[in-house]
């Protein structure tokens, strides 16, 4: 059983007017701030929330806080824009390896990393292309129905709610998508949840409501994933698959046993800048 792993706080309160060197990125449309620090004060809910109010560089979905390890190349904690810690994200994670990368942090290509839900290997495959693997998935449920549907709490890193829907629009996935989101059966922590169409035996599309975001997503790569799992254990798809999001396209290899997973698209650094907060 995996227990996901959280950042130790410090008890000393933040410095005022601390300095921030953060870069921003983005994977397939999902926005990142990247901070490169040993710096146990920026793990605070609070200094999230500053650090993301205060970079004025548009939307930013979550805050990639990466720092030394001992055993692996580097350590990645992943926090939504509401300051609240998450075990994986894996387009945050495909922008923290390229970033590590374009640095020259790492001189490797490939590289392995930790997350909250345990290490991670990464390869750079192109100028903005990047490739990561994956923990195995698993089902946390049998079918669920509810609010007028049904699918099934996948684990793929991150906990997910993989929904058949054809033809969703926008509105729906956020409004459908908060009402899972906030539904009993998924409390305390709350679900993403994922509405996925099947295209054919090697394409889906997949639209995504992010709990710690509480909004649409532009690309969701583990709730990608947690469909693409559950479509090859119903027969319904093959790897490779494309996955189609609305900030682009990924794909995903898989074996059929699952254990060998990757995920692969774009991935972009875009400027360093900094901020007092």
């Amino acid at each position: 059983m995996k227990i996901a792993r959280g950042p130790i706080f410090p008890s000393a309160r933040l410095i005022d007017k601390m300095k921030i060197n953060f870069t921003k990125s983005n994977g397939t449309q999902n926005h990142f701030l990247i901070i490169h620090s040993n710096d146990k004060s920026i793990h605070d809910k609070n200094a999230i929330v500053k650090i993301v109010k205060g970079s004025k560089v548009g939307r930013i979905d979550g805050v990639l806080i990466l720092s030394d390890s001992d055993s692996v190349d580097f350590k990645m904690d992943y926090y939504n824009n509401d300051g609240t810690w998450e075990t994986m994200c894996a387009n945050g994670a495909r922008c923290a390896a390229l970033y590590m990368y374009d640095k020259n942090l790492v001189t490797s290509e490939k590289m392995t990393f930790e997350a909250g839900d345990g290490n991670h290997e990464a390869e750079i495959i192109g100028a903005n292309n990047v490739k990561l693997k994956m923990t195995t998935p698993k089902y946390c449920s049998d079918k669920i129905d509810l609010l007028g549907v049904s699918g099934f709490h996948i684990d793929s890193g991150a906990t997910h709610f993989a929904v058949e829907y054809n033809n969703i629009d926008n509105d729906k996935v956020k409004d459908l998508g908060s009402k899972i989101r906030y539904d009993k059966i998924f409390e305390p922590r709350g679900i993403n949840v994922n509405f996925y169409e099947v295209i054919n035996s090697h394409e889906i599309s997949v639209k995504t409501y992010e709990k710690g975001i509480k909004d649409l997503m532009m690309s969701c790569g583990s709730g990608s994933v947690a469909c693409a799992f559950h479509l090859s254990k119903i027969g319904a798809i093959e790897s490779p698959v494309h996955v189609h999001v609305i900030g682009g396209k990924l794909q995903i290899d898989f074996e059929k046993d699952w254990l060998n997973v990757w995920i692969s698209g774009h991935a972009e650094i875009e400027e360093d800048l900094s901020i007092k907060i």
